[in-house]
């Protein structure tokens, strides 16, 4: 049975894959898709949920400002893991429903955390770049096996990135876990404090949410700790890294060097200081992206706005 409620269908994903495209147009008859490859702001975004009972979303930012503007809607269902742009208080207020389906896109972003590790370990990148100068010649790197990892923030990215790296019988220390007993007993890990994790580890992994409490949270307090040939990893959010901070502490080699895939501001801007930097190397905001992830995060969506009445 075809759905007749409007439906506005926010996140440019949704119109770009053919799969949820298609399944999308066989289940609703009054359907709007994003087709301008742009995440909708400000007046943008308002006139295209104008009139809408049900929004689905992925990076727009659904705060009070935009919320009032529209009366109509009844139901917003949340593509993507991070919650950051969402007004959950003010839904629950206006009770305005809202669906969303964290840690679908779990093993994409501990995947990429892996590649960035044995990247990292064996100078993958350096040495590409030396090749295509013409230059035939070795770094040596290091094995990732039995090296001290830190995780902060172990939910269900956190937690699959520990399964992932069972072959390498690294020592891995966590901070911020959900379900301590659970987690910490079946993986033999051990629970830490920031400031030992900071100063111990090889590679510390950043895995917790972006709010007001974690802005700049990781800072010169934790980051002038790390080992020189030390590598910080983020995948989370931008914003709970300082990243003046970790400019500073990178370009003196204090830091061996920080992978990341989010930043304060997305796509950054062209004068960046710390994209100068040899020893910071940046994915653009590609953790949860692969067509695996993609679908499946899809078809969940789908599903959900399947079963609204």
């Amino acid at each position: 049975m075809i759905n007749k409620k409007k439906i506005s269908i926010c996140s440019r994903t949704f119109y770009n894959n053919l799969d949820l495209r298609s399944e999308l147009e066989k289940l609703f008859k009054n359907i709007k898709f994003n087709k301008s490859n742009k995440s909708l702001e400000g007046k943008n975004l308002v006139n295209f949920l104008k009139g809408s009972e049900i929004a689905l979303v992925g990076l727009e930012k659904m705060n009070q400002k935009i919320l009032c503007q529209l009366p109509d809607l009844k139901v917003i269902v949340k593509y993507g893991v991070g919650l950051d742009k969402i007004d959950l208080k003010y839904l629950k207020k206006k009770e305005i429903k809202f669906f969303h389906f964290p840690g679908f896109n779990r093993r994409s972003v501990s995947e990429l955390v892996l590649s960035y590790m044995l990247s990292i370990s064996r100078k993958l990148i350096d040495l590409n770049l030396l090749v295509k100068k013409n230059i035939w010649g070795q770094i040596t790197g290091n094995n990732l096996s039995k090296k001290k990892i830190g995780i902060i923030g172990c939910g269900f990215i956190g937690k699959d990135l520990i399964s992932l790296l069972k072959p390498f019988k690294c020592k891995i220390y966590v901070n911020d876990i959900i379900n301590i007993d659970d987690c910490l007993i079946k993986n033999k890990i051990m629970l830490k404090k920031k400031i030992d994790i900071f100063s111990e580890c090889d590679f510390i992994s950043i895995h917790i949410p972006f709010n007001k409490k974690n802005k700049n949270l990781i800072n010169k307090k934790y980051l002038q700790l790390m080992k020189p040939t030390a590598s910080l990893i983020n995948t989370s959010r931008g914003g709970i890294v300082d990243e003046d901070d970790l400019y500073k502490l990178l370009k003196n080699k204090s830091i061996g060097s920080a992978y990341f895939d989010v930043l304060n501001t997305e796509p950054p801007k062209k004068n960046s200081k710390i994209l100068k930097l040899k020893n910071f190397f940046i994915s653009p905001h590609i953790g949860g992206s692969t067509k695996e992830s993609i679908l499946k995060g899809g078809l969940l969506c789908i599903k959900k706005l399947a079963q609204i009445k």
